[in-house]
């Protein structure tokens, strides 16, 4: 067959979605367009060696074609490859500027990375060149919603939803209602997106709002009615009410012996974990290995089995590789601390008086005194407090409730100056820990902060945080408005928060470094891998805090 009968059968193989007869007949011609259709060809069929040899090939012949680049920018796109990805895109748009294709691919860049900052000005881009693009709108909305504009998102997903209704777009609603403390019309949403597309997050997220409604009895039923592909998550969600002995029971209706992949041995290696088992953890999480050796929540498992167990050599020697593939991540620091406290070596992690510290607040301007400005911003926190129950995900426990929404992101003047009052305690603690690159947290010491993240907490009668760190942040606070009287004089330390203890059990105990007592008005600062947790309150008091985590 000649070249051209070759491209001619080629092509039409293409157009017809014949992939296979496709690539049979371009990938040995010398011609770009054909080479380019035989790489598409290859990675629909899964063969992406063959795809990406082609896709270089075609690169080469025709360097300034726009189309070649674009796709073989999605094509490094879709294989994780994001810096290889943004050039073939960047050269795709030096030739044409406007293609819609590699904004969209820019873009996707750019959220991937969860840099909401740049996608929002990346997906203004694809909808400044092509303004009908669905693509566009649903990524700029969900870029407004994730930089805090959950007013400007909600209009944006509503109208996508009076064109088509899909559960993407309703899911991601009910996500700004929710974050305008719009209760009600936020479940209505995640209800509609369940129902139409029985996604893991979207059940996730409709079972937190009925939890933090205070509807028990509805959160199980809709658990228990979850179908058999959401058993996973529904297990993890039961685990995550609290109740440990009835999360096994139902992985043992669910799993029994015939656990046959990682999803299955992960849940079990969680479930050991909150039972205390580290036998059972350690089988469960090298379970979940032999299918994926490399999954870093198996990895973060079997490391903290071997910290239970009383091997912190053995730790170290897992956690070492992740620390430097990943040396900003807070979690494998935090198993790290706990492994030198049992080896008793002199880490520098271990030097908590210099890097655990307490301020106390200055009024900010336009209050008479700390009592004035606490008052005033306990009045409009508990506003934001509309919930009955504390979230399924996050380390309240006991009666109390967290707020949905970053701080950060409501413009009330209150707290705004909350905000503002904050810089001179944070710029006190950047100069008192000072830059220094043997510990993790200085240095990345630059005087400079940004806020990943504001919240409030009100605890009750019973309430307590358990003991946890801060994976995302960098230094993580915690902010008092409001303690209950007994926290003066609890001889338990009502209240009071603990540094150095980890949340699972090890030989020998490593009990609480640090104590703080909590007052109005003080505000304590820490590296966001630390571990800590509070004592329950007792009586019925309340107990009102704005933490926060800085990122550098």
């Amino acid at each position: 067959m000649s070249p051209s009968e070759a491209y001619r059968v080629g092509t039409q193989a293409f157009s017809a979605g014949q992939y296979e007869r496709a690539l049979q007949h371009l990938r040995g011609l010398q011609h770009p367009q054909a080479l380019h259709l035989a790489a598409i060809s290859a990675q629909k069929l899964g063969q992406n060696p063959i795809a990406a040899e082609l896709f270089s090939k075609a690169s080469k012949l025709a360097p300034r074609d726009p189309n070649i680049a674009n796709n073989y920018g999605h094509f490094y796109l879709a294989s994780q490859d994001l810096a290889a990805a943004k050039s073939q895109f960047e050269s795709a748009l030096r030739t044409a500027p406007n293609l819609p294709a590699a904004l969209i691919g820019l873009a996707k860049i750019d959220a991937s990375k969860k840099d909401w900052g740049a996608a929002h000005a990346a997906w203004s881009k694809v909808l400044a060149a092509s303004p009908g693009s669905a693509v566009g709108q649903y990524g700029l909305a969900t870029a407004l919603l994730e930089t805090g504009k959950a007013e400007e998102a909600a209009p944006l997903f509503k109208a996508m939803l009076e064109q088509r209704s899909a559960p993407e777009p309703m899911f991601m609603l009910g996500r700004a209602l929710l974050e305008q403390d719009r209760l009600t019309e936020a479940e209505a949403c995640f209800k509609q997106s369940y129902e139409k597309a029985p996604t893991e997050h979207a059940l996730r997220n409709l079972a937190n709002v009925i939890w933090m409604r205070g509807e028990a009895e509805q959160f199980f039923a809709l658990i228990e009615d979850a179908p058999q592909s959401l058993r996973a998550i529904a297990i993890r969600l039961i685990m995550e009410s609290g109740d440990v002995d009835r999360a096994e029971h139902a992985w043992q209706a669910a799993y029994g012996d015939t656990a046959a992949d990682k999803s299955a041995w992960l849940l079990k290696a969680a479930l050991a974990r909150e039972m205390q088992n580290a036998d059972a953890l350690a089988a469960a999480s090298d379970k979940a290995l032999e299918h994926a050796p490399n999954d870093l929540a198996a990895l973060d498992l079997r490391i903290v089995a071997d910290l239970m167990s009383g091997q912190p050599e053995a730790a170290l020697k897992r956690i070492t590789p992740l620390r430097k593939a990943y040396p900003n991540a807070q979690h494998w620091l935090a198993h790290e601390f706990i492994a030198h406290r049992l080896l008793g070596t002199n880490s520098p992690l271990l030097d908590i008086e210099r890097f655990v510290r307490a301020y106390d607040l200055e009024a900010p301007e336009g209050f008479e005194n700390m009592d004035h400005f606490n008052a005033e911003l306990a009045t409009t926190l508990k506003q934001l407090h509309g919930f009955q129950a504390r979230p399924l995900n996050q380390s309240l426990r006991g009666t109390g409730t967290q707020t949905t929404r970053s701080l950060t992101d409501h413009k009330h003047p209150v707290i705004e100056a909350y905000i503002r009052a904050l810089d001179a305690p944070i710029q006190q603690y950047l100069a008192d820990i000072g830059r220094d690159p043997s510990h993790p947290t200085a240095a990345r010491n630059q005087g400079r902060y940004q806020f990943a993240g504001m919240w409030s907490v009100h605890l009750r009668g019973q309430g307590f945080h358990e003991k946890h760190v801060h994976p995302e942040g960098w230094i993580s606070s915690a902010y008092y408005i409001s303690v209950p009287p007994e926290t003066e004089t609890s001889p338990a330390r009502a209240g009071w928060i603990g540094f150095g203890a980890p949340s699972y059990t090890v030989s020998p105990d490593t009990p609480e470094l640090k104590w703080i007592a909590p007052q109005p008005g003080r505000l304590v600062l820490f590296p966001s891998f630390m571990w800590h947790g509070t004592n329950p309150i007792h009586d019925q008091a309340e107990r009102l805090t704005a933490p926060f985590d800085l990122i550098p």
